[in-house]
């Protein structure tokens, strides 16, 4: 006998509901470099252009762009990918020549570490080389460049990248202009400079841009400082990078291929006052000593916030993505705090956000959940359909970076 179909009495359709996915990323860098030498020739080779933000796996990749083994670009690569953890990939984007007759060029002054006029005239800008290519005349035309910001906006638009290094361009102005940007895109700039009476920023008030003085390396005269530490702030970012946020600090760690530098100890004393981070040697270890933003915060408790707002709100939008309605109920407000505290257990987990703790009574959380009952809202915020009032509270886990003992011996 026939059956009829069952949609008859009972009809069922099933929806599938996608999760949405953070595009944010907290272990990707950006550097910044000049054009190579071949760009200016008319002779290019085989060599594939570099027209947009390119993402590299290893410096080898740059020699098939007219970049050569001597450039800047590529010992800043090689620096990157010598570290342990090393980058998945590193994001290059060239800084283009200034349009002539433009009001946003920048041109490339003197101030540029003179250190670095005998391996690399490029990295000299007032050599007349792209600043960081190599292969050019020192009579050639100083070039200017367009604004640092016009760069970065540039590369904002073509790839998605969390840190930011510059190779070859450490003028002041370009410095303070890449320093604001970051500030207001919510990036991590880094930078080094070798000159200790040069440092390249005189605001000291920014939070997400952090400085590692790498000049004075150990076993080296002033004049012939190790090309390598040009690159020291890369090196640091891209090491920690390999860490997940919120399970790192960027105190003590070991950077492949950078010399320390040797202090006086007021020269120490100077730089812990500006909160300048510098790498030096201690029990036979060459580590990193700081680990500070330029306003004195830690470059880690950055990271994770940054991380800990973006996990809050992808996992907010799912919760009203993949209900096919929030209720204005408590039942509905309860979902969202249920994100909230999902969130910061997360946070918790990986080492970010301090575990529950005691006292000498009481017990302490490490983080607390607060949202509004639904009757107690105004019929204007329910109508609106927004619903406010939802905090937290969480203690940061920190990390230990020095310790103090105290024992006494006695027979």
């Amino acid at each position: 006998m026939k059956n009829n179909p069952l949609d008859d009495l009972v009809k069922c359709s099933i929806e599938i509901s996608s999760p949405a996915s953070s595009d944010e990323t907290f272990d990707s860098i950006l550097v910044v470099v000049a054009p190579p030498a071949a760009a200016d020739s008319t002779d290019t080779g085989e060599k594939k252009t570099m027209a947009r933000v390119t993402a590299i796996s290893q410096a080898d990749e740059l020699l098939d762009y007219g970049y050569t083994v001597e450039d800047p670009a590529y010992a800043a690569a090689l620096v990157a990918f010598s570290q342990s953890p090393s980058p998945d990939e590193l994001y290059i984007c060239i800084r283009r020549k200034a349009e002539s007759g433009g009001d946003t060029a920048e041109s490339e002054g003197s101030t540029a570490d003179a250190s670095e006029t005998e391996d690399s005239a490029a990295e000299a800008p007032d050599a007349g080389t792209p600043g960081g290519s190599g292969g050019g005349s020192d009579t050639e035309e100083p070039k200017v460049w367009e604004n640092i910001q016009t760069t970065l906006s540039r590369a904002k638009a073509e790839a998605g990248f969390y840190g930011i290094c510059l190779v070859g361009f450490r003028d002041p102005e370009t410095i303070e202009g890449a320093v604001a940007w970051a500030e207001a895109n919510e990036k991590l700039f880094a930078f080094e400079y070798l000159d200790p009476d040069a440092c390249p920023v005189q605001n000291f008030s920014y939070y997400r841009s952090f400085c590692i003085y790498s000049g004075e390396a150990d076993g080296y005269d002033d004049d012939k400082q190790p090309k390598e530490n040009r690159y020291a702030a890369l090196a640091w970012m891209a090491k920690c990078f390999g860490y997940d946020p919120g399970t790192e600090t960027w105190h003590l760690k070991e950077l492949a291929s950078i010399v320390p530098s040797a202090l006086s100890t007021a020269r120490k004393k100077e730089l812990e006052e500006k909160h300048i981070n510098t790498f030096r040697r201690y029990a036979g270890c060459n580590v990193t000593i700081g680990g500070h933003t330029l306003a004195g915060e830690w470059i880690d408790v950055i990271r994770f916030r940054d991380w800990l707002k973006a996990e809050m709100q992808i996992n907010v939008f799912n919760a009203l993505k993949t209900n096919r309605k929030v209720p204005y109920t408590d039942a509905g407000i309860g979902l969202i705090e249920g994100k909230m505290e999902e969130t910061l257990l997360k946070g918790q987990t990986i080492g970010g956000i301090a575990e529950n703790e005691y006292d000498e009574e009481n017990l302490v959380p490490g983080f607390t959940v607060t949202v509004p009952r639904a009757t107690s809202l105004t019929e204007a915020e329910r109508k609106s359909r927004k619903l406010p009032g939802c905090r937290f509270t969480a203690r940061l886990a920190g990390a230990i970076h020095a310790t103090e003992i105290e024992g006494y011996l006695s027979f």
